[in-house]
């Protein structure tokens, strides 16, 4: 199934990545969020946005990764895997959500908690792909060492999952 919403334009019309789209995760970032989600983590972990390997040096095996810098386009990916755990590209985050459905039964991003509501086509897209199952609040972007203030948090979406939206923060 396809989580690219038809006739949907996104707002980056080029659909790659910008340079301000390398932003590097701190490795306790990282590493705060993995602990989080740890004890459901199973099966084949991806991150698709290896950058410095925060994220993939610190996901637990077997693991997986994509860098467009390395010669390997996530949005080329086909391979299914339990787990994406990353920090998405921004400008492109539309078709990188629709690329992470496509291929994952959990995806973890670290993100500006407003990305979760900026638009109808995107909340429908969550929800047909299953749903949000926990937000961790994380403090603002400022405190990972990105030049945003605005609140981040890792959103747990889960294909299929259909419960409560569980809170929780990592400040």
């Amino acid at each position: 199934m396809s989580y690219h919403p038809k006739g949907r334009s996104w707002p980056n019309k080029t659909g790659i990545a910008t340079k301000q789209d390398a932003i590097m995760t701190p490795v306790e970032t990282s590493i705060q969020i993995i602990n989080h989600f740890r004890n459901q983590i199973s099966g084949i972990c991806l991150d698709p946005c290896k950058g410095e390997g925060s994220f993939y040096d610190n996901l637990p095996e077997p693991r997986l990764w994509a860098e467009i810098n390395l010669g390997i386009d996530f949005l080329e990916w086909d391979e299914p895997v339990n787990w994406i755990i990353t920090n998405p590209p921004y400008s492109i985050y539309d078709l990188f959500l629709a690329k992470c459905f496509e291929v994952s039964e959990n995806v973890v991003l670290l993100i500006p908690l407003q990305k979760l509501w900026k638009s109808k086509t995107n909340e429908n897209m969550v929800f047909q792909y299953g749903g949000i199952k926990e937000i961790v609040y994380m403090g603002t972007g400022n405190r990972h060492g990105f030049p945003v203030g605005f609140p981040v948090g890792a959103i747990h979406f889960q294909k299929g999952y259909s419960g409560n939206i569980t809170y929780s923060r990592i400040v």
